[in-house]
């Protein structure tokens, strides 16, 4: 025995389905097939039916497609402002996509297709998410300024979003491509177990038999989603919103529930006290019944003050309880467990000893502490945050590095197993993809060395057309080639064993490779353009590594259903285009917001790849933390397997990982005592495979309430930045002495009365000033001279001052009519959203009728259909 193969993942074949795989009569989606799944044996039998019959079952259908890119494209956008907010990107779009399949009772082939160009589509841009920022935030974020500049001087913004686009699309090609090698590896001889791929295949069931009303159900739970995004953006629409502008244009939260909190506050203590912009917090005392120096709800760093130490808090957020739901206590428990011991311990623990931190602005060593003195510089009142900033992210990047260092080590042996399949696709054997007088079964291998040549060409030539030399684009087509094979080999296997891709883990490594190549050998970049490229680069493998492990999920559903795999990545490569585009033009939107302070989102990977930049191009930063970091994330990985998710959670305030933790803690409560129940009752009444089927749907309907409470959040977060950006469209303001305050929040802002036009004249010389110091400063001269002669240099901000009237350039929120300008173009903008919505739902019959009811009485059911 002991030539028989051996596998951590394979489970023990049943007597009653090995007796049926060989009398041959086992088929797809029927009780033996799911009591042998994962046992190798069964997936090898499938393998063989399908190459035979599958192209009775497996047909293409363009429009069907065209629907699923379409939801894809939508959701690219969705998880590009979740991946911002919080650094996990979770495709509520695909669940959204199987369930329209259903609604419009599609065939478990054609929903299994369709969905396959969902998940290209909202997959092909994570790069822009994880990484692209981190450009944005080293060229205008105050966070990351060096000395008296930045890292890069400015961002030519179409031309890298040209190259990071075009260049992804290639990329994404290329990692579809790639996991062809390792479909019959992973899938089929030793089958990768892929944790909770259970529930999509019982959709899929589900969707095969037609006469179970899944249809109807599957109506409801549309209908779910799309209530659920209402309740959502009413929920951030209260807590979110600025409709109280006074408060917005003095820089304070301007929301309802800001608002009411305050009113219910006194000067010191109120309810202002324990809640500030979306944050229940720990309690702080209050300065003139505001959070004090602005902060939300951080507490003053006081010695004797136990809360100036930490920082506790929940945030209100529908995204992140319907993140920890999807996740699970366990998964979202070790994520909250690393932000407990950062905040409880590490935070703490750098404060008492009053550690010393680099301050890349002053270019030198600050104890903590001293932070805290209001009366010298540099002054940041809130030490514990200052901690957290400096040391503990520092920790949790090396936490997230070593977690994912580690997780590609133990990967190493699967490489022995699949040499025999790369040799395959090198030497252009043909094999059994292409069935005479039928035709392509899958993809064929001999296209992966000719598309890597393409690749290869194709990323030279647009790299070197945005500007970049010669030299280092063959550099970096080489990398993107060999890492993109490599580490997206070993991120798919994670993924196939946890659920979970570590994308930014393998991409760290990719950034560490390009910077060292283009910093420190003469390859004809300067330090800026270095950066550039590496970041760049890093985001187009992103994108490749993601669209690897995507498709792991998909072809294996496509096996229990009787799809050819080759359809699956023809949907996969369909949907990178569109996703590509309308993702990463979402996340370069909110990333240029979010490095101007205009929106405020965590983005965990780009502050930390911002940070491993500065570390790697400046040789400053705190190695010690990062070290140490690196061994506790590979300790973590070494005994959960979640290293990186581990340190992902160190990179997090509380308020953001408690939600999550809520989240997943409420599931498995909802599961033990309210699913099982009423399963186990079904189970009883009606047998096992009738109960099985209501768990699923049980489950699905409060997938769709999570689906729809994150995409609410997701909408008005993106129409809250898109509104953010025409509050500061430039527009002329003439200020006349009796007018003025009437026509804008001038008096406001300034603090003074409307008869004080002299105030608004020193404002205007203030500014012009200011202007003329910097154009000054670029020669090298200072200060702003002091003249009567009354001359105004060309393009300062404000053209005419005089005792009668002023006239300067100024943002449109300044506007005393814009308030309600601004809130007729939100109401318009999900009016029409609403209409949109409305009338989709109807066509396909949810609202209003019974769709394709008629014309499936008429329809000849197959095999896969009908199969039980």
């Amino acid at each position: 025995m002991s030539d028989v193969p051996r596998s951590a993942y394979r489970q023990p074949v049943t007597p009653s389905g090995l007796e049926s795989i060989e009398k041959g009569t086992l088929t797809w989606l029927d009780e033996d097939m799911y009591n042998n799944l994962n046992t190798g044996v069964l997936e090898q039998y499938l393998e063989e039916k399908n190459v035979r019959e599958s192209f009775e079952i497996s047909h293409w259908d363009t429009k069907k497609v065209l629907i699923g890119i379409l939801i894809g494209a939508v959701f690219s956008g969705v998880s590009a402002y979740i991946g911002l907010k919080i650094g996990i990107t979770v495709a509520a779009g695909w669940y959204v996509a199987y369930l329209l399949g259903m609604a419009y009772q599609w065939s478990p082939s054609e929903v299994n297709i369709a969905t396959s160009a969902t998940t290209g589509a909202i997959n092909a841009s994570t790069g822009f998410v994880f990484t692209f920022p981190a450009i944005f935030l080293l060229a205008y974020s105050n966070d990351y300024k060096v000395g008296d500049g930045y890292l890069i001087s400015s961002v030519d913004t179409l031309q890298l979003a040209f190259i990071g686009i075009i260049a992804s699309m290639f990329a994404g090609f290329l990692g579809v491509m790639y996991f062809i090698i390792f479909r019959r590896v992973w899938l089929v001889e030793d089958p990768l177990p892929m944790p909770g791929f259970e529930a999509t295949l019982k959709m899929l069931d589900i969707a095969s038999d037609v006469s179970s009303g899944a249809a109807d159900t599957a109506r409801e739970s549309l209908k779910t989603v799309g209530l659920w995004t209402g309740i959502s953006m009413a929920i951030m629409f209260i807590i979110d919103y600025p409709l109280i502008w006074k408060r917005k244009i003095v820089s304070l939260p301007g929301s309802i529930a800001d608002w009411a909190s305050s009113k219910l506050s006194g000067n010191d203590w109120g309810l202002a006290s324990v809640y500030t912009e979306r944050w229940i917090h720990q309690p702080t005392k209050l300065q003139d019944g505001e959070s004090p120096y602005g902060g939300p709800g951080l507490t003053p760093y006081s010695p004797n003050n136990p809360f100036s130490y930490t920082f506790l808090g929940l945030e209100l957020s529908p995204t992140l309880l319907a993140l920890g739901w999807f996740m699970k206590f366990r998964v979202a428990f070790l994520v909250t467990l690393g932000s407990l011991i950062a905040w409880f311990y590490i935070v703490p623990l750098v404060v008492l000893l009053d550690v010393p931190v680099y301050d890349f602005e002053q270019q030198r060593y600050f104890k903590i502490t001293e932070y805290g003195d209001v009366l010298n510089p540099p002054v940041y009142p809130f030490v514990q945050w200052m901690a957290f900033k400096s040391v503990v992210r520092t920790i949790a990047i090396g936490a997230i590095l070593g977690g994912g260092l580690l997780g590609l080590l133990k990967m190493a042996p699967t490489f022995v197993s699949i040499f025999g399949d790369i040799i395959r696709a090198f030497t252009g054997e043909k094999g059994d993809e292409f069935i005479e007088s039928k035709g392509w079964y899958e993809w064929p291998l001999n296209h992966i060395p000719i598309f890597m040549v393409i690749a290869s060409i194709a990323m030279i030539i647009i790299f070197v057309i945005g500007g970049f030399p010669f030299l280092p684009s063959l550099l970096f087509s080489i990398v993107l080639l060999s890492t993109t094979f490599l580490l997206g080999a070993i991120a798919v296997r994670v993924m196939g064993e946890t659920g979970i891709e570590p994308v930014s883990g393998t991409s760290f490594i990719v950034l560490l490779m390009l910077l060292l190549v283009f910093l420190n050998f003469p390859v004809g970049l300067s330090k800026e353009e270095s950066i550039l490229m590496a970041l760049v680069g890093t985001t187009v493998f992103g994108s490749a590594i993601s669209m690897s492990g995507t498709v792991v999920g998909d072809y294996k559903n496509s096996l229990y259903i009787g799809n050819r795999p080759y359809h699956i990545s023809k949907g996969n490569i369909l949907g990178v285009i569109p996703g590509a585009i309308l993702g990463a033009g979402v996340a370069i939107f909110l990333s240029k917001l979010l490095a101007e302070g205009a929106i405020d989102l965590q983005a965990p990977q780009a502050n930390a790849f911002a940070s491993f930049t500065i570390i790697l191009a400046e040789g400053e930063g705190d190695w010690i933390a990062l070290g140490l970091g690196f061994a506790l994330g590979g300790f973590v990985e070494w005994a959960t397997g979640m290293g990186t998710s581990f340190g992902l959670g160190m990179y997090l305030p509380t308020p953001i990982t408690f939600p999550m933790l809520a989240g997943g803690a409420a599931r498995d409560w909802w599961e033990k005592r309210r699913l099982q129940p009423k399963v186990e009752a079904i189970r009883l009444e009606k047998g096992p495979e009738e109960a099985e089927k209501s768990r699923a749907l049980l489950l699905l309907f409060t997938f769709m309430i999570a689906a729809g409470a994150m995409t609410g959040e997701a909408f008005h977060g993106v129409e809250s930045a898109i509104l953010a950006v025409a509050d500061e469209i430039e527009v002329e303001q003439d200020y006349e002495v009796s007018t003025w305050a009437d026509e804008t929040y001038l008096d406001e802002i300034l603090g003074i009365e409307s008869n004080d036009f002299e105030s608004v004249i020193n404002y205007a010389e203030e500014r012009n000033c200011l202007y003329e110091e910097r154009i000054r400063g670029l020669s090298g001269l200072s200060g702003c001279p002091d003249t009567d002669s009354g001359l105004i240099i060309d393009n300062a901000p404000c053209r005419v001052i005089s005792s009668e009237s002023v006239t300067c350039n100024e943002s449109l929120g300044i506007k005393s009519w814009w308030p309600q300008a601004r809130f007729a173009i939100f109401l318009a903008v999900n009016t029409s959203l609403i209409a949109v919505i409305y009338l989709l739902f109807k066509s396909a019959g949810i609202i209003g009728g019974n769709y394709g009811v008629e014309k499936l009485q008429d329809q000849e059911i197959m095999e896969a259909e009908l199969a039980d």
